[in-house]
């Protein structure tokens, strides 16, 4: 008598997912709430942790569906099973190397430096995993979270005592690093030896669809290769590894490099926050529309523009609004022309289809 709803929301310009779960458990149910980004990883919210009686959570599961309902989501498909651990939130003892970010302009240099490898920045959430009594995931700062049913089970196949790390994309884990295999410590093994015994972990496990080991470039020609599709195809980024490297705790100055391809963007300033250092922007579709793309904060050391004065804004893509936004000064050598929607990136992920109807959907 397993239940389960995915619900998504494009309420005031967002992009969310809220999932209710009801799962038997101790001979009883439980109720777990789930929310995100659309199609990124979920964080757990349980309502009924503790098992009672299948009437009582079919009750407490339909009214957290209504109030949601209510809130302006809409059902969607099912969507994957999340596996919630009793625990969930205690520490891991996962220790994860830290990546250090540079600007896109120091690309070339580690491009053409042979002591490095390349590998994708995915867009997702950083999620190591321990194959310990049972399958646990961690998050980046160590503590125990939710992982998608399907991922664990496939993930029992791994050696006792084996610590993987990985990028959780949906339903999806993108692996690049082991930090431990059967009980044997990998962090002194060089990194690209390490990088080659996740190929035989996951080869081990019949390279599943969702468990991946992530593509490696080596050599300048395959680096510069890489980059350019990552570019073309509109990734969040890029990530050199010193080949030679151990897997360290936090920061370790340059052997694992991340860069991300930041966009600009010229945008029109629609209001400006009455208490806050902020401001409204929006971009001008094909039909004169304003298209609202979220608000961006206005650095001390900058005057607030007016309303309908020409801004320069950073961001890494646009979903609903633009993503990490960074203010970076107002245009006066621009004219409104330049507002236009296409100079925007969409998010990877949205086909192309669907990034048009992100556009239609804004303009609605």
């Amino acid at each position: 008598m397993n239940e389960s709803i995915r619900l998504l929301s494009q309420k005031d310009g967002a992009d969310k997912e809220y999932r209710v779960q009801l799962e038997a458990k101790d001979n009883g149910f439980i109720v777990t709430g789930f929310n995100g980004r659309r199609g990124g990883p979920l964080k757990a919210q349980p309502k009924i942790t503790a098992p009672v009686p299948y009437d009582e959570a079919k009750k407490a599961f339909d009214a957290l569906v209504k109030s949601k309902l209510k809130g302006g989501y809409k059902p969607a498909d099912a969507g994957a099973e999340y596996v919630v651990p009793a625990d969930v939130g205690t520490p891991t003892g996962i220790k994860l190397h830290l990546l250090t970010q540079v600007p896109e302009s120091d690309v070339e240099r580690y491009i053409n430096d042979d002591r490095y490898l390349a590998q994708e920045k995915y867009d997702g959430e950083r999620r190591p995993v321990a194959r310990r009594e049972t399958v646990i995931g961690s998050n980046k700062n160590g503590f125990q979270t939710t992982l998608p049913a399907a991922v664990v089970d496939v993930l029992s196949g791994l050696p006792q005592d084996t610590e993987i790390d990985a990028e959780q994309v949906g339903e999806v884990l993108y692996v690049f690093d082991v930090m431990k295999i059967a009980g044997e410590c990998q962090r002194d093994v060089a990194c690209y030896e390490r990088k080659r015994k996740v190929d035989v972990l996951v080869n081990r496990l019949g390279n599943p669809a969702n468990i991946v080991s992530i593509e490696t470039a080596v050599g300048t020609e395959a680096k510069r290769a890489l980059y350019a599709r990552l570019r073309a195809e509109r990734k969040e980024g890029i990530v050199f590894k010193r080949i030679d490297a151990g897997y360290g705790e936090g920061k370790n100055g340059d052997d694992q490099i991340k860069i991300k391809f930041i966009e600009s963007a010229t945008l029109q300033v629609a209001a400006i926050h009455p208490s806050k250092r902020s401001i409204a922007v929006q971009a001008i579709d094909d039909m004169g529309i304003p298209i609202p793309l979220g608000s961006v904060t206005i650095p001390a050391n900058h005057p607030i523009p007016p309303v309908a004065a020409l801004v320069e804004v950073e961001y890494l893509y646009v979903v609903k609004s633009l993503v990490q936004p960074n203010y970076r000064g107002e245009r006066t050598d621009q004219t409104i022309a330049s507002c236009n929607m296409r100079q925007l990136k969409y998010r990877a992920a949205l086909g192309e289809d669907e990034a048009t109807n992100d556009v239609d959907l804004l303009a609605a």
